[in-house]
């Protein structure tokens, strides 16, 4: 009889690395996404696929030169997990601005099968 004591990383845990992933290594970041994830960030239209998730984020980053997240405050209920916290983005032009969001994801089977982003992006999407 074998003990297998390896456990799966916890959705808090997932959550925690998919921010970090999204302020290092963006490859990484969609990584955690699972194919049919439900993407939607403030009052944008809700955007289904990991596909379709990239194709957004990559319009939305376009004038982001890096981000990078703070953790504040996190709450997690067994596949739900949200976090606030304040992202400073690092625009082409050099300027730095700081928001406040609050994230909420859902994991299944160690997959990011929803995230909801609750923030006013307008300030990034000024500077497209």
């Amino acid at each position: 009889m074998t003990n297998d004591t390896t456990t799966s990383p916890s959705a808090l845990e997932i959550t925690r690395n998919l921010l970090e992933a999204a302020d290092t290594d963006i490859a990484r970041f969609f990584g955690y996404f699972s194919e049919d994830c439900t993407f939607r960030m403030g009052n944008n239209d809700t955007i289904r696929g990991s596909r379709a998730i990239q194709d957004w984020v990559a319009t939305y980053l376009g004038a982001v030169a890096g981000m990078r997240h703070s953790i504040v405050e996190e709450w997690s209920d067994g596949a739900v997990t949200a976090l606030r916290v304040e992202v400073t983005y690092t625009m082409n032009d050099g300027t730095e601005f700081t928001l406040p969001a609050v994230t909420r994801t859902r994991i299944d089977d160690g997959k990011v099968t929803e995230y909801l982003i609750f923030i006013d992006p307008s300030p990034v999407t000024a500077g497209s």
